[in-house]
């Protein structure tokens, strides 16, 4: 058993001994949370900063994207007016050419012949004739 060494009971003892603790860790938790809430605001004030920092990262970074989705939208306008230039040459170049000019003396013998064949009458022979004669 335990012994008591300074006469006073030992119930007296755990009670000296918790009103000790109880004292002395209200004041130290009363520091300590005081301590802790400083902590706290500073934390506060340092994150809001970094938020604002990250916040300009972060509408920079999209600045940065908007400007490569133009400069993407425009490459793409380029490549469009390019492939719609060559399906343009390439029509035109799979374009029956028109057939040579036939010469005069060839539409002359045409004129002739549909004359001949009767498919024209004499005023028309005559007046295509003067006009072709007057193309020379």
């Amino acid at each position: 058993m335990i012994q008591n060494s300074s006469r006073k009971p030992l119930w007296m003892k755990i009670l000296l001994c918790v009103l000790v603790v109880v004292f002395y860790a209200t004041t130290v938790s009363a520091i300590y949370g005081t301590r802790r809430r400083t902590r706290r605001r500073t934390a506060a004030v340092v994150s809001s900063s970094q938020q604002q920092q990250a916040a300009a990262q972060q509408q920079q970074a999209a600045a940065e994207q908007q400007a490569a989705a133009d400069q993407q939208a425009a490459a793409d306008q380029q490549a469009a007016a390019d492939q719609q230039a060559a399906a343009q040459q390439q029509a035109a170049a799979q374009q029956p050419a028109a057939p040579p000019q036939k010469t005069t003396q060839q539409q002359l013998e045409e004129l002739q012949s549909l004359y001949k064949q009767g498919l024209i009458t004499e005023a028309d022979y005559e007046a295509q004739k003067t006009k072709i004669l007057s193309e020379m």
